[in-house]
């Protein structure tokens, strides 16, 4: 290299940051942006969501007074990986996202103690609920067609005399007549 140009030459020195070593009330006599963020990423589970409500409030005032915009946009992208990590839903991050972008980082700890399983067990219970629904729908449809292909089969009547009399309504007609086809049973549609 041209000894002409050296002088130009940044010189860099890195040092590197162990956050293992540093205790949440170490990283929070630090007061800064990056102490919130070092902070954020020592939560590895839905359960560590709590330390967020535990650290001082003159800490978290300081940080809202201070924080520049751009800060506040790297803190929302901080927030969206450790809840995707931590498996909290998309829309309810994106209202958290959104509510420390437009009202500051006091937004983030209305996060509170997200538990996932929780909304686990509760979302597959809802669709327990759901499946039994539709499964009571599909049984009293799969039921008007059983009947339906029982009586076209012993009665030799159409399949129109056969669904005014289990009166299958007109947009579950197609279904039947799809189902008989389906079973090789012969059928007329009469009038």
């Amino acid at each position: 290299m041209n000894a002409a140009f050296e002088k130009y030459i940044p010189k860099f020195e890195y040092e590197l940051v162990s956050l293992n070593e540093y205790s949440i009330d170490e990283l929070v006599r630090f007061g800064d942006t990056l102490s919130l963020i070092m902070i954020i990423d020592k939560i590895k589970t839905p359960d560590g969501i709590s330390m967020l409500n535990e650290l001082p409030a003159d800490y978290i005032e300081r940080l809202s007074r201070n924080m520049p915009e751009r800060l506040k946009k790297l803190t929302s992208d901080v927030i969206t990986v450790l809840l995707t990590k931590i498996n909290v839903p998309r829309d309810e991050i994106d209202a958290i996202v959104e509510g420390i972008e437009q009202r500051g980082i006091n937004e983030m700890f209305a996060i509170e103690n997200y538990d996932v399983q929780k909304t686990r067990r509760e979302a597959k219970n809802e669709g327990k609920i759901e499946g039994k629904i539709e499964g009571k729908i599909e049984g009293k449809i799969e039921g008007k067609i059983e009947a339906m292909v029982n009586i076209i089969k012993n009665l030799k009547i159409s399949v129109s005399e056969a669904m005014r009399a289990l009166e299958v309504p007109k947009e579950e007609e197609k279904e039947v007549i799809a189902e008989l086809k389906k079973r090789n049973i012969p059928y007329t549609l009469g009038q």
